[in-house]
């Protein structure tokens, strides 16, 4: 069963995740790698190099799937045996594609920079850094347009697995 619009928790489980992992179709066969990324304003953002599988399939078939998680505490009982971690995950459903425009791709880098790097957060009056137009050939930048956000949270509450499902379409 599915809680409608659990937007804010899903959001927050993505901008907290270090690490996702996209997955896309290669002809019959899935094909997932995990990427470093940022989430904002309903698209997921990451940058890789201009060649290679990835592209490759995404050329062939926009549609993917998304995947970030992030674990609490430590392994519980369930049924007599340690075997569950409290957790939340959210899937992403939408459509990657290349970002060409200069000045998007310039903004999206930005962002990035700023989720791993601390300088980049900084004001440049502060010592911090901008990502330069110079640099925009050193990578490729895939943007997922995200049409629907699916999460779940799993958490033991007395001893009893208690699991909260959401779901928000944009």
């Amino acid at each position: 069963m599915f809680v409608e619009d659990g937007l804010e928790e899903m959001e927050g489980v993505l901008k907290r995740a270090e690490v996702g992992r996209i997955a896309l179709c290669d002809g019959s066969m899935p094909y997932m790698v995990p990427v470093n990324f940022f989430y904002h304003e309903g698209k997921i953002a990451f940058h890789c190099a201009w060649e290679g599988k990835k592209l490759n399939l995404i050329a062939e078939n926009p549609n993917c799937c998304f995947e970030v998680d992030e674990f609490m505490g430590e392994v519980s009982y369930h049924y007599k045996a340690r075997c569950h971690l409290d957790y939340d995950s959210v899937l992403a459903f939408g459509k990657a594609r290349v970002e060409n425009d200069e000045e998007e791709k310039m903004r999206l880098l930005q962002l990035f920079a700023e989720k791993y790097d601390e300088l980049y957060r900084k004001p440049v009056s502060e010592g911090g850094k901008r990502f330069g137009k110079a640099r925009l050939s050193e990578c490729c930048c895939v943007v997922i347009d995200v049409e629907e956000l699916t999460g779940r949270r799993e958490r033991t509450v007395e001893g009893k697995r208690q699991k909260t499902m959401w779901r928000h379409r944009f």
